[in-house]
């Protein structure tokens, strides 16, 4: 295709997109401010064509209450403690246990593929949406075309996403219009964004779709393959506590972030129950709890693996911490039954 072609059809397609978005503006507020895109290159690096994008966009509002959502000030900042009781609850963790011992076949199944704890596929779906019962009412497509082409900020992005929505959407045959979920367009129990649906959401049953919706199984194995395609390593730690106190410069270890080694850790005097293995990445992260004290802890190649899927620390402590909970859970009532469940070792 030549230069020449190329910038008549972005003149084109440009020139239509301005009046796709002038023709939904009236029943807009004034603050859904469209933002310009190269809609020949989003269609391109998601293998769609400019029409199926324009298509997609003439059906796309606005919706100002994201924007108000994303613009709003963030409150005061939550602390650990405060963050914690959000998701480490006596309901969550028994609806965890429940979804484990009811997906225990397919658990197991991804356990042997990818190397991902089944507590950990858990815990995610629990965080994400209540193991399936908060999914997200918004359109994905609103949501996307909301922060794609009318929130400057995010809008290199998230216009991206919505393109990939597109192509999604026409690999799975699916309506762009009828698809739920979160005001960022995530989706499904495990919120994958369309990237995510598109590169890591597996048919894991075999039922020849890949249903992250109401189809538990793919919606594990997903997760799984997820978190297998981000570095997570079969068999290895996730996160243990440290000892600080002969430690002169916690400050500039926990600077480091992940180019922290164990070296550098134990040099500084900080101290694990654990011998961490030169092999591992780690991080040494702050906590604040609720008695105004500072807990300190290590995350390992894992954790780090779990930030991928939210770079939130707390977000990634909180996933770990209802993993263990659940996991407990299940060995117990397994062995209330009589059922042994052999130790898991986990190499640090």
């Amino acid at each position: 295709m030549n230069n020449k072609f190329l910038k008549n059809t972005l003149a084109l397609t440009l020139s239509s997109f301005l009046l796709i978005s002038s023709s939904y503006a009236a029943g807009t507020v004034s603050s859904c401010t469209l933002v310009k895109a190269d809609l020949a290159s989003l269609a391109n690096g998601s293998g769609i064509s400019v029409s199926d994008l324009k298509n997609a966009l003439s059906m796309a509002v606005c919706q100002q209450k994201i924007i108000d959502a994303m613009n709003r000030p963030a409150e005061k900042k939550k602390k650990w403690w405060e963050y914690r009781k959000i998701f480490i609850t006596t309901s969550k963790i028994s609806a965890g246990i429940s979804f484990y011992q009811e997906n225990l076949e397919n658990l197991k199944r991804a356990e042997s593929l990818y190397g991902v704890p089944p507590e950990i596929v858990c815990a995610i779906i629990g965080v994400e949406t209540s193991f399936g019962k908060n999914m997200g009412n918004w359109k994905v497509l609103d949501a996307l075309y909301t922060l794609g082409f009318n929130y400057p900020p995010r809008a290199k992005y998230f216009s991206k996403e919505f393109a990939q929505f597109v192509a999604l959407c026409k690999r799975e045959n699916w309506s762009l219009t009828s698809v739920k979920g979160s005001y960022a367009g995530a989706m499904g129990m495990g919120q994958f964004m369309p990237t995510a649906y598109l590169d890591n959401a597996i048919d894991f049953d075999g039922d020849g779709k890949v249903n992250l919706f109401t189809d538990k199984a793919d919606a594990i194995g997903s997760v799984a393959n997820y978190f297998k395609m981000h570095g997570w390593e079969k068999g290895r730690g996730i996160y243990y506590p440290a000892n600080v106190s002969r430690c002169r410069n916690v400050q500039q270890i926990i600077d480091k972030k992940w180019d922290l080694t164990a070296k550098e850790l134990y040099q500084s005097g900080i101290t694990t129950k654990v011998n961490i293995s030169q092999d591992q990445n780690i991080r040494l992260f702050a906590f604040e709890l609720e008695d105004g004290t500072i807990s300190y802890s290590v995350g390992l190649d894992n954790f780090h693996a779990i930030m991928r899927y939210n770079t939130s620390q707390m977000y990634a402590r909180a996933v770990y911490e209802l993993s263990e909970f659940i996991r407990m859970g299940y060995e117990k009532n397994q062995n209330e039954k009589g059922i042994a469940t052999p130790p898991k070792g986990r190499r640090p």
